[in-house]
């Protein structure tokens, strides 16, 4: 990912941004040295008296270590004040709790800044700008505002002949500047920085950059159970690496390449005001790295400078080649535009002194965080440029235990596929990725299923060990494609027929998914039929498409035509903010996380008969003599995950719309939107008739349900004690992923789309309309009530979660009252539902009335179902009788 933490259209504040090539200068200017002397006091100490004791190392800046005094000085000339330079930020080592390690935070750029006789480190704003020395450029400088970093007092006069001066490195970086205390605040948890106990670890100086560490102590006087992660619940300690750097400016070669909406990459911006007549005030960048042929005129040609990624020392041996092969993958998209060996892949020798966190080095880092089932692969570009400079991939640990296994189940199961995500993240929202969570989950599945199918599975066996293999170099490509600046691309698992899935022949070629960028499911063939890959082996279609658009050689003069070219074939293509997860934004039922091939509906089908295939062969006996019952549980909530996702997913369809980024002209010359059919909109609700509302959706047997015990053993936080249910919560499970469905049908953006829906279809096109899902989900759910029988305690629930949302989409305030059923913020642009909603909320409530009285009049109804009805029909009448009250049967 460039990453990712697997969502959404918004940019953060520290998106790297660009500039055009005129303004691609590192210096803004070379003031200091007046000030400098102007400054200078004869009680001040000499700089010489200052350094005497201290040990130098040269480099971008020069810095002085007195190691007994635990004190680090810089530098500073005079013609570096005023200059442009890059700072990253890296969390080193976290805390293996609550922030992890290798994590990249910050890129930006700054300057130091002469202030009387403090220095200021200031984040530059380059995001705003105007051609230097014009009037509105000018009006540009005075507008925005840049943020002073960190400041420092000036240690010494300056240098007799260099006029340079000294600050303590401490005031700049010694201090919560990712702000932990206040992450970790949001969540109720009491750590504060402790200043007194911080300090600066070791400091280096290269040419290009200087390497700084910074050790911060977090303290807290009311600690809680740490899962053993902490030594002590007081206190905790983070090492960050700042890296100080010049500017690349790509050899004076690299050209940034503009970005096109129709391919997803990362971008670089910033807003020009020089041309106010232009279509837009944005110049976009696709960060990308510079790759030029050794060889120009070669049709195929190893690059002057590959692109090199060290296996850190400590990614296990029996999953180096893994590693290995997943980027090597993006070599066969490279040699497609005529560069052969790209990438290359090193190892990191066990005796190596440099450190992986070096921004010289790109590194794949396996980390520990317990409990963390993530990757993430995020890279650092150029904020003028676009061009990524570095790239590091860190993979939990804990991700290869869940591949095989879900997570411990003391929590409720079904969290989320990508519930577990480091709390501490500045990259926008563009980058984060939650692939890896939802990965783990779908292998864990897998391999179940394939234990059930097999009599067992042996993790030693071959077959094992290749279905571990195939998913870590599946996950790593999908993160190496991040760092080569490729963004999610959701819509390319529905690029190929269903049917085709299971074909190796064509697989091996075009992939199971048109993308390794997908969140792609583990690929499942149903019972009794050939198993092909699991995962994809190569790249897709897609890929290949990206990379040539962002790295393909083109002389100047023919860039922009052959871009265009490229970007014109259009393949299926949507992102994070095309999809938005499950949210009812996303309006593309085919741009979705975790499903696979032409047909999703058919997909989660499959899915959930899988899912009965695995409890049914629990039933015969799953486990062998001696194993512990709480492998059942894990299996059983495996099980319930496939209902859950295709709960959130399927409903897409309803009121849905086709969306593609096709510009006029393009290949096709499709329009951007298509609604989705009639037909195809009720084969959704028969879905989840049948699959998620229906009375037979969710038959357990009572043998079943005594085989789930929560494990018993202790572990650091003693978690079987704070345990809420000891026996499986049955119906709650059930319950949430039935509101799943419910809340995406009835929220009120999907509503309000629903409404619109029969404009967007042709003449004489059938149509589906509101009325006709009212009156679906309506039939579905109280079917019982129409035919006058008992009803299920599954079923009891659901039609009580249904007829709150009918009765606050016709209450008084159905805004705020649909906000709090559903738990929608504001933010998430839920708005007032349709009138239209509301009235047939209140026609749907009018038809129960009636339906309820005749069941309880003439049915055989046992007692539960008669209180239920009787207590429904209650609710109605005080909403639609209120002055009349409850009238009589």
């Amino acid at each position: 990912m460039q990453s990712h933490l697997c969502i959404l259209a918004v940019l953060g504040h520290f998106l790297l941004l660009a500039v055009p090539a005129a303004a691609q200068t590192p210096a803004l200017s070379a003031s200091g040295g007046g000030l400098l002397a102007a400054a200078a006091r004869e009680d001040e100490k000499s700089f010489d008296e200052v350094v005497r004791g201290y040990r130098a190392s040269q480099g971008l800046f020069t810095v002085y270590t007195n190691l007994e005094e635990n004190r680090v000085l810089i530098e500073i000339a005079p013609e570096q004040f005023e200059r442009l330079f890059l700072c990253n930020v890296t969390l080193e080592a976290g805390d293996g709790l609550y922030f992890d390690s290798g994590a990249m935070l910050d890129n930006f750029p700054f300057i130091f800044k002469r202030v009387g006789k403090r220095i200021q480190l200031i984040h530059k704003n380059v995001y705003y700008r105007a051609e230097t020395g014009t009037p509105i450029g000018r009006a540009v400088e005075r507008a925005v505002s840049s943020s002073i970093v960190g400041s420092a007092k000036i240690e010494s006069r300056p240098h007799p002949e260099r006029k340079s001066v000294l600050v303590d490195l401490s005031s700049f970086f010694v201090q919560d500047y990712a702000g932990v205390a206040n992450a970790l605040g949001r969540h109720k948890i009491d750590f504060v920085f402790d200043r007194s106990e911080s300090y600066l670890g070791p400091v280096s100086a290269f040419p290009l950059n200087v390497e700084i560490e910074a050790v911060l102590h977090f303290k807290n006087n009311r600690p809680r159970g740490t899962d053993g992660r902490i030594a002590d619940g007081r206190s905790m300690q983070h090492r960050y690496r700042y890296s100080l750097s010049t500017l690349s400016e790509g050899g004076g070669s690299y050209r940034p390449r503009p970005a096109d909406d129709r391919v997803g990459h990362f971008l670089t911006l910033h807003q020009d005001y020089t041309d106010p007549t232009a279509e837009t005030p944005y110049v976009r960048y696709i960060n990308r790295w510079h790759l030029e042929k050794a060889d120009p005129s070669a049709a195929l040609s190893p690059p002057r400078q590959p692109i090199v990624f060290w296996l850190e020392r400590t990614v296990p041996l029996e999953y180096r080649e893994a590693v290995r092969e997943g980027v090597l993958l993006w070599n066969r998209a490279f040699e497609g535009i005529g560069i052969e060996g790209a990438l290359e892949v090193r190892q990191q020798p066990d005796d190596a002194e440099w450190d992986p966190a070096d921004v010289r080095y790109n590194t794949v880092r396996w980390i520990v965080n317990p409990g963390g089932a993530y990757a993430v692969g995020p890279a650092r570009a150029n904020p003028f440029t676009g061009q990524i400079y570095d790239a590091d991939i860190r993979i939990s640990a804990d991700l290869v235990r869940y591949l095989v296994r879900e997570r411990e189940d003391y929590v409720i199961p079904l969290a989320g596929p990508a519930a577990l995500t480091p709390l501490l993240t500045r990259l926008p929202v563009s980058q984060l990725c939650q692939f890896q969570a939802g990965l783990a989950s779908e292998a864990a599945f897998g391999w179940s299923v394939l234990a059930a199918r097999l009599g067992g599975l042996d993790p030693t066996a071959r077959e094992a060990q290749a279905y571990i293999h195939d998913a870590i170099r599946a996950l790593v490509a999908h993160e190496v494609g991040h760092t080569l600046g490729l963004r999610h691309n959701f819509r390319a698992s529905a690029a190929h027929a269903h049917a085709h899935l299971h074909d190796r022949s064509r697989t091996q070629k075009t992939g199971v998914s048109a993308s390794v960028m997908d969140y792609n499911p583990v690929n499942l063939a149903p019972r009794g039929k050939p198993q092909g890959e699991f995962w994809n082996s190569g790249l897709g279609e897609y890929d290949y498409w990206a990379i040539a658009y962002a790295y393909k050689p083109f002389e100047a003069i023919e860039e922009s035509a052959g871009l265009a070219r490229i970007a014109e074939r259009n393949l299926p293509y949507g992102t994070d903010e095309d999809a938005f997860g499950f949210d009812a934004r996303g309006i593309d039922p085919v741009t979705s996380p975790f499903d696979l091939g032409s047909d999703p509906i058919r997909f989660y089908r499959e899915r959930i008969e899988m899912a009965g295939e695995l409890l049914a062969t629990a039933e015969r006996g799953y486990l062998r003599k001696g194993e512990r019952y709480q492998k059942m549980r894990r299996l059983f909530s495996q099980a319930l995950r496939a209902h859950a996702t295709a709960a959130a997913s399927v409903p897409k369809f309803v009121g849905g719309l086709y969306h593609r980024r096709h510009h006029r002209g393009d290949a096709g010359d499709q329009l951007p939107f298509e609604p989705v059919s009639a037909a195809r909109q009720r084969e959704a609700l028969a879905f989840l008739g049948r699959y998620i509302f229906g009375a037979g959706a969710f038959a357990f047997s009572p043998s079943l349900l005594n085989q789930l015990p929560p494990e018993r053993f202790e572990d650091f936080s003693n978690t079987p004690f704070y345990t809420a249910r000891i026996d499986y919560p049955v119906h709650d499970q059930v319950l949430d992923i039935q509101k799943r469905a419910l809340g995406r049908l009835y929220h009120p953006i999907a509503l309000h789309r629903l409404a619109d829906l029969p404009l967007h279809y042709a003449k004489g096109q059938p149509r589906f309309t509101l009325a006709d899902m009212f009156s679906s989900v309506r039939s579905a759910i109280w079917e019982e009530v129409t035919r006058h029988q008992s009803i299920s305690s599954f079923r009891r629930n659901l039609q009580r979660a249904h007829l709150a949302q009918l009765l606050t989409l016709a209450g008084p305030n159905p805004q705020a009252a649909l906000w709090s059923a559903l738990g929608i913020a504001a933010a998430s642009g839920a708005s007032a539902p349709p009138e239209d909603a509301a009235s047939l909320a209140r026609a749907d409530l009018t038809a129960l009335h009636t339906q309820i009285r005749r069941a309880l009049a003439k049915g055989k109804l046992d007692a539960l179902t008669r209180a239920h009805l009787d207590a429904s029909l209650a609710r109605i009448t005080e909403l639609i009788e209120p002055a009349s009250g409850r009238s009589g049967d």
